[in-house]
């Protein structure tokens, strides 16, 4: 039974840690675990409409889940070794359930917490016990980390939908007659190296798509009808810049498209218009 405890255990910490090195320190990857978390809680969380907090709760239970195998994991290595393994202090071991012990035993030992009234006593488990603690400070400091390469990337995100809604206001996203090609062409330059970037942030952090914005203004998924139209407005261009700059926003798109449809089940299509309108329809804003 003390093996069976001891291998439970030590596969739970195993299967977190590498969910963690696949989400946060492997580029373009995402651990599989935490992929199921993503797309549960997204779902739960637009049951009626997208909620603006959806994104942020994925990470939070992500984390959650995290530190919940964590602590069960070192609880099922420690509870072979109790009572007799540790020396108690104030307290009476045969007082208190001897698996919960094991789990704030754990839970103490992940937060470094140190109350004192449970110390161990055999090597092993004096040897184990900064191990924890040292695997709760990775996943404390792996947890504030997340959150800060997050919201770069996010903000990069917002700025497109800027863009792209100041073109469409402003009546450029159609390209009239009275712009000159060489502006036409730098616009939708720029507009292509913003969805570029969309595009290898979503790669690399996949979380960004979970997070929704309540301001259709400030929507990349929203603004990306006007991607559409800029497109298309350039391929009908007879001018050979503004054309070729359209091509290249068109295969920019296109590769966008691929992204979503390869990592979000629930956006699908047959065209990459019909993905960006997914895609939109999914974050409350869908395109007309």
């Amino acid at each position: 039974m003390a093996v069976v405890s001891t291998i439970a255990g030590v596969l739970l910490i195993a299967i977190a840690l590498n969910d963690v090195f696949h989400t946060l320190l492997r580029p373009a990857s995402t651990g599989r675990l935490t992929t199921l978390v993503f797309r549960g809680t997204w779902s739960l969380s637009r049951r009626q409409r997208p909620l603006p907090v959806g994104g942020p709760l994925t990470i939070l239970a992500t984390i959650g889940v995290w530190l919940l195998l964590v602590t069960f994991g070192w609880a099922l290595i420690y509870l072979p070794h109790l009572p007799d393994g540790f020396a108690y202090s104030g307290v009476d071991p045969a007082d208190y359930n001897t698996f919960l012990e094991a789990l704030t035993y754990s839970l103490v030992a992940l937060t470094t917490l140190g109350l004192g009234d449970m110390v161990p006593a055999e090597p092993l488990i004096r040897l184990l016990s900064p191990l924890e603690a040292l695997t709760g400070f990775a996943l404390l400091s792996a947890s504030v980390s997340w959150f800060v390469q997050l919201y770069p990337a996010l903000a990069r995100r917002r700025a497109l939908a800027v863009e792209l809604t100041g073109l469409h206001a402003a009546g450029l996203s159609a390209l009239p007659p009275t712009v000159s090609p060489e502006f036409a062409a730098s616009v939708i330059a720029s507009v292509t190296r913003a969805v570029s970037e969309l595009t290898a942030d979503l790669v690399q952090n996949t979380e960004i798509f979970y997070f929704t914005e309540r301001d259709e203004r400030l929507s990349a998924a929203r603004a990306s009808g006007y991607a559409m139209e800029l497109r298309d407005a350039a391929l009908r261009s007879s001018h050979p810049d503004v054309h070729a700059a359209g091509m290249l926003l068109s295969h920019v798109l296109d590769e966008l498209a691929r992204v979503l449809t390869d990592q979000y089940p629930h956006v699908s299509g047959e065209s990459t218009d019909d993905v960006l309108r997914a895609a939109a329809g999914s974050h409350g804003h869908p395109l007309s």
